[in-house]
C-alpha cells in the first residue's frame, strides 16, 4: 500500500509540473546506496526547514538556503558497558543552499577510527553533500 502511494504521488507530480517549473526545483536524495569502502552510508531525510518529511526518494526544494535534518541508515553494534548509557539524538541537521535545476545527493561519512565512546553523541559519523548533478 506504501509503496502504491508513492508510485501516485511521484505520478501526479510529474503531470502537474510544467517544465519551465520543474527548473525552478532543486531535487534532495540520499545516495542510492552504501559505498562502505569509503565509509559512505545512505540518509534518511527526516526534515526539511523543520517540517517532518514523508519517506520519499527525492524531495522538491525551492532554491535558496536549507536545513534537512537526517538519520544515517546503518546499524550500529553498542558497546555492552555503554548500553545504558544516555545517547545523543541520532539524526543531525545540515544546512545547504541549493540552486534550481540541481540534484543533490546527500549522504553520512562513518569515521570508522572514532572511538566507542563517539555512539553516546553521535559523534561518530557526519552527514555531507556526496555529489550535485
Amino acid at each position: 500500500m506504501r509503496m502504491l502511494m508513492f508510485v501516485l504521488v511521484v505520478l501526479m507530480q510529474g503531470a502537474l509540473a510544467q517544465p519551465s517549473e520543474a527548473a525552478d526545483w532543486a531535487w534532495i536524495l540520499s545516495v542510492p546506496h552504501a559505498l562502505s569502502g569509503e565509509n559512505v552510508y545512505k540518509v534518511r531525510i527526516e526534515e526539511i526547514d523543520g517540517a517532518a518529511q514523508q519517506e520519499l526518494l527525492r524531495y522538491a526544494v525551492p532554491a535558496g538556503k536549507h536545513t534537512f535534518k537526517v538519520r544515517m541508515l546503518l546499524d550500529v553494534q553498542w558497546e555492552p558497558e555503554l548500553a545504558e548509557a544516555p545517547r545523543g539524538p541520532g539524526w543531525k541537521e545540515m544546512e545547504l543552499e541549493v540552486e534550481a535545476g540541481k540534484t543533490y545527493l546527500l549522504a553520512a561519512r562513518l569515521d570508522i577510527d572514532a572511538p566507542a565512546e563517539s555512539q553516546l553523541d553521535q559523534s561518530y559519523w557526519e552527514p555531507f553533500v556526496y555529489r550535485v548533478e
